[in-house]
Order: C-alpha cells, then sequence, then structure tokens
C-alpha cells in the first residue's frame, strides 16, 4: 500500500504531523467516550450493589435475570473494554 502513495509535494514530516494529530483527537474522542461509560457502569454499581466485573461474570455465567439494566449494563462494559483496546492501539500507533 505504502508503495502505491505518489510523491504529491507535500513533506512527509507535514503528513506524519497530520496523522498524529489526528490520532490524538481521536483519542480524546475515545477518553470522552469511556468517561461517559464508565458514569453509566458505576450508576449500575450503586443501583445493584456489584463491580462490573463480578456483574459481568455472573450475568454472562447465566446467574442473574433478563432485566433489561443488565442487557445495557453488559453491553457498556464491553463496549468499555472495546474502546480501551483502540485507545491503547492509537497510543502505540503514535510512539
Amino acid at each position: 500500500m505504502a508503495s502505491e502513495i505518489k510523491n504529491t509535494g507535500i513533506s512527509k514530516d507535514l503528513i506524519k504531523n497530520a496523522v498524529i494529530r489526528t490520532l490524538k483527537s481521536k483519542i480524546e474522542e475515545i477518553n470522552q467516550k469511556l468517561s461517559d461509560i464508565r458514569a453509566s457502569m458505576k450508576y449500575f454499581e450503586i443501583k445493584y450493589g456489584m463491580k462490573t466485573e463480578e456483574f459481568y461474570k455472573k450475568f454472562t455465567g447465566g446467574k442473574l435475570g433478563d432485566d433489561m439494566d443488565y442487557f445495557e449494563w453488559k453491553a457498556s462494559a464491553e463496549l468499555y473494554n472495546e474502546l480501551k483496546e483502540e485507545k491503547k492501539v492509537l497510543i502505540e500507533a503514535i510512539g
């Protein structure tokens, strides 16, 4: 793919800086989403008196009911973990 990029006259440093700024912006966006999701999970933790990790193990193990809150909490936990992984990859890409 890199061999397909044609020389446009734009310096590699300029391109690199633009990519880094874009990645940093994406990381900031992810941080905001993580904060929002964490607040949602904290609400459920308080409401149901257990940490998200404990809830997730119980729910996925079939030890809890089918309350809609549980499905939202599960989705929040999974999205939170996916976003943390995406953030990690982006940070590594920036180097």
